[in-house]
Order: C-alpha cells, then sequence, then structure tokens
C-alpha cells in the first residue's frame, strides 16, 4: 500500500515542477505590470496532483489589453502550444481569464489558469483560502487530499480542490470513494464561500 511519506513526496516534486514551469514563463513578473499576482490553489498549498498551475491577479480595473499585452509575448517562447481567453466580467466569475498550455522537456502538458480580479472582488477568491487551508491542514488531512487527488486521476477526473478541502476538513472523508460518496449527496458545481472551521458552503 502507498505511504503518505510517498504521496508527500510526490506533491513536493510536482511542485517543484510548477515553480520551475512559472519561472520559465516569468509569469509572476509579467503579471507584476499589470497588478498584484498571487500562487494559488494545490502549487500554494504544496498538493500538487495534476499538471495545473493556478494564479490569480488584483488591481483595480482589469484590462483585456493589458492582460494580452502581459501574456502575448509567452506564445513565442518554447513548449507553449495554447493560450486562450474568456472574458467573464458581467458573469458569476467577475474576472477575466487566461488559460496556458505548456509543454514541459519531457512532454507533460501543463495547464496555467489565470484570473484577472479587481482589488474590489467579492469572492470567492481562491487567495483567501490559502491562509486558512494552510493554518488547518495536517500531516493526516494533507494525505487525505492527496489521497483523494491521485485517485480521482487515476479514475481521469478533474478536480476542483476546494471541495477536496472542505470534504476532508469538514466531513471527515479519507479516500477517494468516500470523496465520490459524499460528492454525490453534495452539490458541487457552483462557486463557494467555504473557508476552513467555516460549515456553510
Amino acid at each position: 500500500m502507498d505511504s503518505s511519506a510517498a504521496r508527500l513526496d510526490r506533491a513536493r516534486g510536482r511542485r517543484a515542477a510548477a515553480l520551475e514551469i512559472l519561472g520559465e514563463l516569468d509569469l509572476v513578473r509579467r503579471w507584476q505590470t499589470c497588478g498584484d499576482p498571487v500562487v494559488v490553489g494545490s502549487v500554494a498549498l504544496d498538493l500538487v496532483v495534476e499538471a495545473d498551475i493556478d494564479l490569480e491577479i488584483y488591481s483595480e480595473v482589469p484590462s483585456v489589453a493589458r492582460g494580452f499585452a502581459a501574456l502575448t509575448p509567452c506564445a513565442e517562447l518554447p513548449g507553449v502550444r495554447r493560450l486562450r481567453f474568456t472574458n467573464a466580467l458581467d458573469l458569476a466569475d467577475q474576472g477575466l481569464y487566461w488559460r496556458l498550455d505548456y509543454e514541459a522537456a519531457g512532454g507533460e502538458t501543463w495547464q496555467v489558469d489565470m484570473w484577472w480580479l479587481p482589488s474590489g472582488h467579492p469572492g470567492p477568491r481562491a487567495a483567501d483560502l490559502v491562509g486558512p487551508l494552510r493554518e488547518a491542514l495536517t500531516d493526516e488531512t494533507r494525505n487525505a487530499v492527496l489521497t483523494v487527488k491521485e485517485g480521482a486521476a487515476e479514475a481521469g477526473e478533474a478536480l476542483a480542490g476546494v471541495w477536496v478541502y472542505q470534504a476532508v476538513l469538514d466531513h471527515g472523508v479519507r479516500t477517494y470513494p468516500e470523496f465520490a460518496a459524499w460528492r454525490a449527496r453534495t452539490p458541487t458545481d457552483r462557486l463557494t464561500t467555504w473557508l476552513p472551521g467555516r460549515q456553510h458552503s
């Protein structure tokens, strides 16, 4: 049976790869010309399983033109295969979204999700989760999160991390089958304002 130490080691290795990619693409510096970039999600929490990197950028007024000016040079970098954009300022997410697909040296494609949000964004914001989750997670619950995420990856299913964290911390979920059962009775197709220790979703 796989050990928690092995899972944590894999996650740390994946996080190191993610940070290397961020450096190669110089994304933090590029976004600093537009606002305040924050690494969020599994990379910020050292719980990386999927080849996925998440950034949020905050400024007073997100700008389509400035966002493209910052990111367009990335399209010429080796390994960058695709760059997509969605204007969701008037939708529930209330932001501008870019997705960059990057093929690493070993052939694996990493997805970089970038949301540029207004500073006064009402939430939910992934940046607000990072600190509380770092405080709430223990070695045991970190192992549970990785167990669920790796089970989902083996099943070919993409998961939104916030629901995994909620299931593990608030509902005692420890395995992927337990998570699947929890999700079957929980609406997870919406935005959530959940934070650790707060029971509402």
